[in-house]
């Protein structure tokens, strides 16, 4: 069952930032992760703000460097855009092999490379030591699907294929935020599973 959550709906970055600037908010843009961790109680919310309005967020737009896409693409759009299928097709292909065709159809591109991990453990009912227990229970356990190189203490992955894709496409993504915006290596953009265990 959801927690209860007041729930709004951001008709602009600036709007968007102003909202998420208040302890305990989600984003939420297909919300095809967000709902399972809220469910699940990977982590609470006591607002979500929705960026489905933001125009600006949506979209694949080719530029001088290559191309652009708004966080708010859907995976089925990545997967399906004749330019990314020509030019880039590591990512057309990695987009067509996310989850199911629903899945693809609802969840954006900025919400998969932003998921947070499918550990079973971690997403379950163990206090692990990223949820700030005292053990990674893959170490001893069901453990096939976790990190072979970069553990230490937690052995979480991330789910993206599209991230994969794009690391090695060299990809960076474009961060507003109150203090400004940036850009950053995708690559960079990650960190090691036991860094800061306790977010």
């Amino acid at each position: 069952m959801l927690p209860n959550f007041t729930f709004v709906k951001a008709a602009s970055l600036k709007e968007e930032m102003k909202q998420l600037s208040t302890d305990d908010a989600r984003i939420y843009a297909g919300g095809t992760d967000l709902l399972g961790c809220l469910r699940d109680h990977v982590f609470g919310a006591e607002k979500v703000v929705s960026i489905s309005k933001i125009k600006e967020l949506d979209g694949i737009r080719e530029t001088a460097d290559g191309i652009r896409i708004g966080a708010l693409t859907t995976v089925a759009r990545v997967a399906e855009d004749a330019v990314i299928k020509k030019h880039y097709p590591v990512l057309a292909q990695a987009a067509a092999s996310v989850a199911s065709p629903q899945l693809r159809n609802q969840g954006t591109i900025g919400g998969n490379i932003c998921q947070k991990p499918r550990c079973w453990y971690y997403r379950g009912e163990f206090h692990c030591l990223r949820k700030g227990g005292d053990r990674c229970y893959a170490v001893g356990g069901e453990n096939q699907f976790h990190c072979v190189l970069g553990g230490d203490r937690c052995y979480i992955v991330h789910p993206s294929d599209i991230a994969a894709a794009l690391v090695s496409l060299r990809a960076s993504v474009h961060i507003a935020g109150p203090q400004g915006n940036r850009t950053v290596a995708l690559k960079g953009f990650y960190v090691p599973p036991s860094v800061d265990l306790h977010k």
